[in-house]
């Protein structure tokens, strides 16, 4: 107990304590306190919730490797034989901020459909560099033939996923990809604006208007995601103070890949920021290594209010396995036709395969 400015000890002495060390313990006391209060306003603010409060944490590394933003992926370029047109089709739009389109991509039978039809919407982009990379260990030659065809300055790079990830239940697809993108951009670039574009995803040419002028990060809606069938930041007062999602998962920034634009110049401000192998949180890994204060993020897109890209889905046809026609004229198209299938991954030619057959006009 206290008797005025002093403290009875466990025998009944009196044992002083100077006012100056009274003031100490209650200076503690009340930095204790706040640090509590603090921690939990920290952790229930969606924009400020720290990193290691994300579920699944232990699944973000590659077995081996010393931190979730260790390079892990092997790099090929794809287009050492080309010339390098793209600078000079740069110098043109040089008045007008360059956008640096990101596309991951892998071998599927509808991955030149859905590039065509990306590549075709592109190309009616000025100022556009388009940054293709493949998830394989080696280049595909069709892809480069149409990027080629297109006529955008392009680079084509191919990353394939780390092994030990392609095992996991759900692989962090695109993930290899999109840190190859960002290893070239930080060599390769010093200015401009950083999207990252699906190629199943359907695009407004107005978002391009809308993201050239990021200032550090904008963000916008994507249409067709998830139970609310929008991912959307919440803007009051023309801030984002929020994300409308119906999977936020306990997620700092609940936004779709497709939901937000960087200003390159962040990259190099922030030279270890990437995505991590985790699937669901690769954005979120991604924008809060780059933003330190929420008021830096721009709401695009009539205040979020429009939807300007789509992720839409292309229905998913197998492959299929087919035997040649027996019964064919010589000469024909057939032969031509079948090996294109075959390039485009859309059959594969087999003796063993399902039997197909020509049916002749009878009157020619």
């Amino acid at each position: 107990m206290t008797t005025g400015g002093m403290l009875t000890g466990s025998h009944g002495c009196l044992v002083g304590i100077s006012k100056p060390t009274m003031f100490t313990g209650a200076s503690a006391m009340f930095l204790l306190i706040y640090l509590a209060l603090w921690k939990y306003h920290d952790s229930t603010n969606p924009l400020l919730a720290s990193a290691s409060s994300l579920p699944g944490d232990e699944s973000r590394l590659l077995p081996g490797a010393h931190s979730p933003r260790d390079f892990l992926e092997q790099v090929m370029s794809c287009d050492l034989d080309e010339p390098e047109k793209e600078n000079v089709m740069l110098i043109k739009n040089e008045s007008m901020p360059i956008i640096y389109f990101v596309t991951p991509t892998y071998a599927r039978s509808v991955q030149m459909a859905e590039l065509t039809r990306l590549g075709q919407t592109l190309s009616s982009v000025p100022a556009l560099h388009w940054i293709l990379v493949e998830d394989a260990s080696k280049c595909n030659p069709m892809v480069g033939q149409l990027l080629r065809r297109l006529g955008i300055p392009f680079t084509h790079l191919a990353s394939e996923m780390p092994a030990a990830y392609k095992k996991l239940k759900t692989p962090p697809r695109g993930v290899s990809n999109r840190r190859a993108a960002l290893k070239w951009i930080r060599k390769n670039v010093k200015q401009g604006v950083l999207y990252f574009g699906d190629d199943d995803n359907s695009y407004d040419l107005r978002l391009f208007e809308e993201i050239r002028d990021t200032r550090n990060i904008s963000m916008f809606p994507v249409g067709l995601i998830g139970d609310y069938a929008v991912s959307a930041p919440v803007v009051h007062d023309g801030k984002v103070v929020g994300f409308y999602d119906s999977w936020p998962a306990g997620r700092r920034f609940a936004v779709d890949m497709a939901g937000f634009a960087v200003n390159i110049q962040l990259l190099h401000q922030f030279p270890n920021a990437t995505f991590i192998y985790q699937a669901g949180f690769e954005e979120d890994s991604f924008l809060q290594d780059i933003v330190t204060n929420a008021d830096f993020i721009e709401a695009k897109a009539a205040n979020c209010t429009e939807i300007l890209v789509w992720h839409t889905r292309t229905v998913q046809v197998p492959a299929v396995i087919l035997q040649p026609p027996t019964q064919t004229l010589t000469d024909t198209s057939i032969s031509g036709l079948l090996r294109r299938l075959d390039d485009l991954q859309l059959a594969t030619i087999s003796s063993k395969g399902k039997p197909s057959s020509v049916h002749y006009l009878t009157d020619v």
